[in-house]
């Protein structure tokens, strides 16, 4: 019920009169000062006496919360994010950020897995290659039911067990222009940032450099803090990926991005595709901004999981050699840190700017 401001003012001197019109009793309570004519005498006479108006009841003993079971993705409702570096232009394009999201509802809680791009897996109706392949094949190649989500899908339960309900593809081609459109975002540094970044003007490889502190990122910006991994590797990018959508988080609430989200999705449904109504994404993101930091966990498959392997063809991946260290990220992924603190350092202890430009460089793409 809406209350009326006027109402409530006089509400609330109607309170400091009623409230000035008593001391207190010799025993705490609350006894009147304004008595009636008349009866002076007989209120002077009880005063001797006073008599408790109140007796406050004992506060309840408040019942333990039972604690929550174990989070398990295997039970919860996940959605599929996929980011991939398709162009209008291109014929090919491949998905190098893929996570997946648990939501539990139940106890108001959410955990993220990070699967690395370079992951080997087998490709229903392919064959074996990196996981970055399967939403190009899905929708262009095999042309699955579903499409390139799909088969992303179906990998992900095939590898992982896993099963995704829901999924979003963003195209990163398009990225820069979202973070412009919420005015920037702000990511805390607790240490400076270096990156290999080819300069076209130039014609030569140079360094993309970020402050320590609090950044506050534009579009292009934001485009190279989520995407070059040369010195980092995917690993590291897929920190900063996670760190970023933790800062995207603290920028929705602080602009109050729900009350824009119709108009966004109308400026920008050439860069988010997904198989979620308008509505429900509304839903699902009044949800997770709810959340408490500590209730958003995020956890990643790294090479302490997974084994470098070089394939017949030559190409460098990472395949599960021991699925029981794979299983243990899976099943314990409410021991994670949370989110909020993903890709967070020891001030004290930053490593320096890289003096030269590896070798390596001039034969890898970003």
């Amino acid at each position: 019920m809406k209350r009326n401001p006027s109402a409530l003012a006089i509400l609330g001197l109607l309170a400091v009169l009623l409230l000035s019109a008593c001391v207190a009793g010799p025993n705490g309570e609350i006894v009147p000062v304004f008595v009636a004519y008349g009866t002076v005498a007989a209120e002077t006479a009880a005063a001797a006496t006073p008599t408790p108006i109140h007796t406050p009841t004992p506060a309840a003993t408040p019942t333990p919360q039972p604690e929550p079971p174990a989070f398990d993705l295997h039970s919860t409702d996940n959605l599929l994010v996929l980011g991939t570096d398709r162009r209008p232009d291109w014929s090919i394009w491949r998905t190098d950020s893929i996570m997946v999201v648990g939501i539990d509802r139940t106890y108001g809680r959410v955990a993220v897995l990070s699967i690395p791009r370079d992951l080997y897996v087998e490709i229903p109706g392919y064959g074996w290659g990196r996981i970055n392949q399967a939403d190009y094949l899905g929708e262009k190649v095999l042309k699955v039911e579903g499409g390139g989500p799909a088969l992303v899908s179906q990998v992900i339960s095939n590898t992982l067990g896993i099963t995704t309900n829901h999924w979003v593809r963003i195209d990163m081609a398009g990225f820069p222009a979202f973070v412009d459109a919420l005015g920037g975002v702000t990511v805390h540094l607790d240490c400076p940032f270096y990156e290999l970044i080819y300069d076209l003007d130039e014609q030569a490889w140079t360094f993309f450099e970020l402050p320590a502190g609090d950044v506050t990122m534009d579009g292009i910006t934001a485009y190279r803090f989520v995407s070059l991994r040369l010195l980092e590797s995917d690993f590291g990018r897929s920190r900063r990926q996670r760190q970023f959508l933790w800062a995207l988080r603290n920028q929705a609430l602080s602009a109050d991005l729900l009350l824009r989200l119709p108009e966004l999705w109308t400026a920008f449904q050439d860069v988010f595709s997904t198989d979620l109504s308008i509505w429900q994404v509304v839903d699902l993101a009044t949800f997770v901004m709810s959340l408490d930091a500590n209730n958003v966990r995020a956890a990643a498959l790294t090479s302490k999981q997974l084994q470098s392997y070089t394939t017949e063809k030559g190409a460098s991946v990472l395949r599960i050699a021991d699925p029981a260290k794979v299983q243990a990220v899976i099943d314990n992924i409410w021991d994670a840190p949370p989110m909020a603190v993903t890709n967070r350092r020891d001030p004290n202890n930053c490593p320096a700017k890289p003096q030269r430009i590896p070798g390596y460089v001039s034969t890898v793409a970003t």
